[in-house]
């Protein structure tokens, strides 16, 4: 008797808590979840998006925790809860050649957009995908098709909060983000993706970039006025992406949260999903944030004045200046190093940057990163990066800039990129700021070196009589000499070292090479090494079942040891921006692979394509061992590269050496006097 009483008092008091359940069936759920999935190739070649659709198929309904004994009032406490708890989750389709979701019980066409509605599971129902609406085929890289989604979900799945999830290549804020394999590889620049916001009328809880380098101050700024919370990498996002089936469990397990939790579980999960596997280059080049759109504003006030320093230092003060903008290029770059995408929070603790500011200021600029990038999580390879990055586009075409400008929120960084190029910036930058005017002394930022050899072995070096301050790194090319075609192939880019003592730019050991097998590699830097961090990324060219693909890895400086995470497939053909299509080594272990070289000039071929000559064919480990080997005899040339403040590459002409496998030795007597560079004479060459 006493437990019916008490079962009763129960029953009261639910019903006096809940006591409007009835009358609120009609208020709107509590999140519409839009996940706009343009396929590309990476659901044509590698079934991504599939993988994507079937973590969601995964995802369950909240379950009733009431006990059995409880019976008689589980139905009033379900009701209860549910109000307002509802989650749609919503996927529009298209963008690809084919997909692969039939087993998901979907017939997903490559001739239509269709949007779909997924049903999770319940105790008597396993997760399904019902077909709501398909309409004719457009591109998905078009502002309208996205509007169109957009607002196709707000009238038909009202909600409190909304969510917008972009699935597809991403090119940081050089490009943009989708790539519509259907309509000749079509993306969508950023101020696209802002008029397709804006059309589409949701001022959206969260936004979610399923895509490489898009977690930057460009594209917060494109969505600022449309979302409350930026879910991005700053670095390439593994074709498999988030782990869809684990946050969006949570987000139906507890709907009341905001999209500041909601973007920490995210985080949380990515980390999770690739700890759990043996993918070591995912793992390591992971980075996941949570952008706070609503403090967006105060970090481009920060940027924009970066570059307005800039801009006052170049005519009046350029040794300042040098050493100011190096700031922007050691910050720590992302993806293959094409897209320049720069940590912007390395900037704020560069030496430089910190020796020019006030501690005041440099405390105000912390205090803003650390509430604009709420929250971020990385790997081990990408330990200092900060949460947001930035494109430090001085080194771009003048037809790359064209479409930066698009992108970039900063009038007076679209200035300084006018002044130190042959680009033009639009009218409109010269609405907002003034014209930078040049220089006064026309060589202040011409760079002139005397060629020397280093006694101790007889290699190329060089000293620099002036110009010196504009000299940001220094880097070699090294070419071999094939013995077989004749052809001359490259080995890579490597720094130089630089002797105090001697006063001179050397190489540090001309002798040796990184080399897997005793086969030489083809070594490409992907970021600078600086004093803070020193450490290098790689890229090694190899063939591997008829696919060129890179190996990625790191050089770590202290230990002296190189390390390869993985590999990954290079670039999108059509648009360029970067492949997700990333493997760990276990995944390919036991298979044939080799090296390759690029023939030197192929480059420049009418089809855009390098040639490339290839070694011996070797066999894949799960641990794969990248060492140094003395180079043997044979013809190589060398070509010193000196970066300047602004990553303009200033190239010396080739130096012909031979090898006799103990030393090296220059050809011919061409490597005497000196040689004046200017940066301008190389620009986009």
């Amino acid at each position: 008797m006493r437990k019916r009483w008490i079962c009763l008092i129960f029953l009261g008091l639910l019903l006096f808590a809940f006591p409007a359940a009835a009358e609120q069936t009609e208020a709107p759920d509590a999140w519409t979840v839009l996940i706009y999935m343009c396929g590309s190739d990476l659901e044509s070649k590698y079934s991504y998006g599939t993988t994507n659709l079937e973590e969601i198929a995964t995802v369950e309904a909240p379950k009733s925790t009431v006990r059995d004994e409880l019976e008689g009032i589980s139905n009033v406490l379900e009701a209860a809860a549910s109000q307002n708890r509802k989650v749609n989750i919503l996927i529009e389709t298209g963008g690809t050649k084919e997909w692969h979701a039939q087993k998901l019980g979907m017939n997903v066409r490559t001739d239509l957009l269709q949007d779909w509605e997924y049903q999770p599971a319940t105790v008597t129902a396993t997760g399904s995908f019902a077909l709501r609406r398909g309409k004719p085929l457009a591109s998905m890289a078009d502002p309208d098709t996205l509007t169109d989604f957009i607002r196709w979900g707000k009238e038909n799945y009202p909600a409190e909060k909304y969510m917008l999830v972009l699935w597809d290549h991403g090119g940081g804020s050089a490009t943009g983000i989708l790539i519509d394999e259907l309509f000749n590889g079509e993306y969508m620049t950023l101020d696209l993706l802002n008029k397709a916001l804006r059309d589409g009328g949701i001022h959206f809880e969260a936004v979610l970039f399923d895509a490489c380098l898009m977690a930057n101050i460009e594209t917060a700024c494109a969505i600022r006025d449309h979302a409350n919370w930026m879910i991005a990498s700053e670095e390439v996002v593994a074709g498999k992406g988030t782990a869809f089936g684990e946050w969006l469990q949570e987000l139906i397990y507890v709907p009341i949260c905001d999209g500041r939790m909601l973007g920490r579980w995210i985080c949380d999960t990515a980390m999770i999903k690739y700890a759990d596997t043996e993918d070591d280059q995912a793992q390591a080049l992971l980075t996941w944030s949570v952008i706070n759109l609503d403090k967006i504003d105060r970090m481009a006030e920060y940027f924009d004045m970066f570059f307005k320093t800039q801009g006052i230092l170049y005519a009046q003060y350029p040794q300042v200046l040098a050493s100011f903008a190096n700031a922007g290029h050691f910050s720590g770059g992302f993806g293959s190093g094409q897209e320049n995408m720069y940590d912007f929070g390395g900037i704020l603790f560069d030496p430089v940057f910190r020796s020019a500011a006030s501690a005041e200021m440099q405390m105000v600029l912390q205090e803003n990163l650390a509430e604009t990038v709420d929250y971020c999580v990385r790997g081990s390879g990408r330990s200092a990066a900060r949460g947001i990055s930035f494109c430090y586009a001085t080194n771009f075409t003048p037809e790359r800039l064209d479409i930066y400008a698009r992108n970039c929120p900063s009038a007076n960084y679209l200035a300084i990129l006018d002044a130190i190029s042959a680009w033009e910036a639009p009218d409109w930058v010269y609405d907002k700021v003034e014209k930078i005017p040049e220089p006064a002394d026309e060589n202040t930022y011409r760079v002139t070196i005397e060629k020397k050899i280093w006694e101790q072995n007889g290699s190329p070096a060089f000293s620099v009589t002036s110009g010196r301050t504009n000299v940001s790194t220094v880097l070699y090319k090294l070419y071999q000499k094939d013995e077989l075609t004749g052809e001359i192939i490259r080995l890579g880019k490597i720094p130089v070292y630089y002797d105090t003592e001697a006063g001179i730019y050397r190489v540090y050991d001309l002798m040796t090479w990184p080399a897997i097998d005793g086969n030489l590699c083809e070594l490409e830097l992907q970021n600078m090494p600086t004093k803070a961090d020193p450490d290098v990324l790689y890229n090694i060219p190899v063939m591997i079942d008829s696919e060129t693909m890179n190996m990625r890895g790191a050089y770590w400086f202290n230990e002296g040891e190189y390390e390869i995470f993985g590999l990954w497939d290079n670039y999108d053909n059509d648009s360029g921006q970067f492949n997700r299509n990333v493997k760990s080594l276990s995944q390919i272990a036991g298979q044939e692979f080799s090296l390759l070289y690029q023939v030197k000039g192929s480059e420049n071929n009418r089809g855009g394509k390098p040639l490339y000559l290839s070694s011996p064919l070797m066999t894949m480990y799960r641990s794969l061992k990248v060492e140094e080997r003395i180079l043997p005899p044979g013809t190589y040339y060398l070509q010193f590269v000196i970066v300047d403040a602004f990553m303009r590459e200033m190239r010396l002409d080739l130096v012909e050496l031979h090898c006799d496998g103990q030393k090296m030795t220059i050809v011919d007597d061409s490597w005497k006097g000196s040689v004046t560079l200017d940066p301008k004479d190389f620009y986009a060459k």
